[in-house]
C-alpha cells in the first residue's frame, strides 16, 4: 500500500503533517509518529515493513505499534488517501 500521491498535497513542520486531500478538498492533520508513519507511506510498503521501522526507530513493542499502526491505516482508507 502507499499514498495517493497525485489526489494529496502534504507539507510537514517539525513533527506534524498537514494534509489536503484534493479530491474531497478534506484537510488533515497528522502528528508524533503518524508523520513517520505517512512518511514511510511515500513508497509501496506492507503493514509488517511499517511496524518493523516503527519499532526499530521509537520504543514501542511490536504488538502496540501494529494495533496503532492499523487504526492510522484504518483513517487514512477513511479519508481516501491510500491506494
Amino acid at each position: 500500500m502507499r499514498l495517493r500521491s497525485t489526489d494529496i498535497s502534504a507539507r510537514t513542520l517539525g513533527d506534524e503533517t498537514i494534509v489536503l486531500s484534493l479530491s474531497t478538498s478534506q484537510y488533515f492533520t497528522i502528528t508524533g509518529v503518524g508523520t513517520r508513519v505517512f512518511e514511510l507511506l511515500v513508497e509501496d510498503t506492507s503493514v509488517d515493513e511499517l511496524v518493523g521501522k516503527i519499532v526499530h526507530e521509537y520504543e514501542v513493542d511490536p504488538e502496540t505499534a501494529h494495533r496503532d499502526i492499523e487504526a492510522f491505516l484504518d483513517r487514512l482508507r477513511d479519508a481516501e488517501l491510500l491506494h
